[in-house]
């Protein structure tokens, strides 16, 4: 196992598996996935990427953080969850967000993952709120 930079496109496979079910591949492409500053990183076991996070420099207006980043997309294939890829991902991450001095990682996060996130330091801000077609997330970040 080993985390690398991915490229975009490598997290389309997860992103409509995990988080994205009947949605056309097509649509996995986000409009930020390309922008400068932003990156895409992903767990490599053997042939396969079983973990992706993607990690844009993006501002939340209800967050304080002078260069903040907005983790998106992050999703682990099924049979590989609980085994801490998830962990290791969103850890990585964050050390390179430290190296390129952000302050703050924010993200919105579904319901069924508001544990994990919380265990890794994430704190919750304000009311729940939902996203058509997806569920109820809440708003959580982490001062880096």
């Amino acid at each position: 196992m080993h985390i690398r930079f991915i490229k975009p496109a490598e997290t389309h496979a997860l992103r409509q598996q995990v988080l994205r079910p009947g949605q056309p591949l097509e649509e996995m492409e986000w409009s930020k996935d390309r922008a400068s500053g932003n990156f895409h990183l992903g767990v490599q076991e053997e042939e396969d990427l079983i973990a992706i996070a993607s990690f844009f420099r993006e501002r939340n207006e209800f967050l304080r953080g002078w260069i903040q980043y907005r983790l998106r997309g992050m999703a682990t294939a099924p049979r590989h969850q609980g085994k801490g890829f998830g962990t290791r991902l969103l850890q990585f991450g964050m050390g390179h967000l430290r190296d390129m001095k952000a302050d703050l990682l924010w993200c919105n996060a579904r319901e069924n993952a508001v544990g994990f996130y919380a265990r890794a330091g994430f704190k919750g801000e304000g009311q729940t709120f939902l996203i058509e077609g997806i569920g109820i997330h809440h708003l959580m970040y982490h001062r880096l």
